[in-house]
């Protein structure tokens, strides 16, 4: 009886070894399988990635143009009187010698100072208020310069 019992015991390990392998097997090639997928995911999304940065990117300013700094402003707004403005700003030119920049951002400047003693600061609140004081000081600087400034950029501005 003790034959039989080892002999039952002997092809049961042998299963059981017999399964394992079998399970290691297939889960091997599961794991192959599931990464020659994501490797060729990969791949077409790194040519779809080359192809989007392959295209130029396209400026809206010419090569010519240049970037002009104008002096910091700081004057007082209409109402309230203690209420203060300080702003920042850069205009886009074309080529420009030096005296003829150095006038234009003068130019600009003064016409900066000019409008902004005209608003209070419930004109320029929010994100909007901010839109539409850049596109009116910008159609000024425009207007001012005879076309010559392509764009006002306002780099800082703090109202007090």
């Amino acid at each position: 009886m003790a034959d039989v019992d080892n002999d039952g015991q002997g092809r049961g390990s042998l299963q059981w070894i017999v399964a394992l392998v079998v399970v290691t097997g297939l889960s091997a090639g599961a794991g192959t399988l599931a990464s020659f997928h994501m490797l060729a995911t990969v791949d077409r999304l790194v040519d779809s990635r080359k192809e989007v940065v392959e295209t130029p990117v396209i400026s809206a300013f010419n090569p010519s143009d240049r970037l002009r700094k104008i002096a910091p402003v700081t004057t007082n707004l209409a109402a309230p009187p203690d209420s203060w403005i300080r702003m920042e700003a850069s205009i886009v030119t074309d080529k420009l010698n030096d005296e003829e920049s150095h006038a234009l951002t003068a130019k600009v400047g003064e016409d900066i100072v000019a409008y902004l003693r005209t608003l209070t600061p419930n004109q320029i609140e929010g994100a909007r208020g901010l839109q539409y004081l850049r596109e009116d000081l910008n159609e000024r600087a425009v207007t001012r310069s005879g076309g010559k400034v392509r764009e006002l950029i306002i780099e800082t501005l703090v109202v007090q």
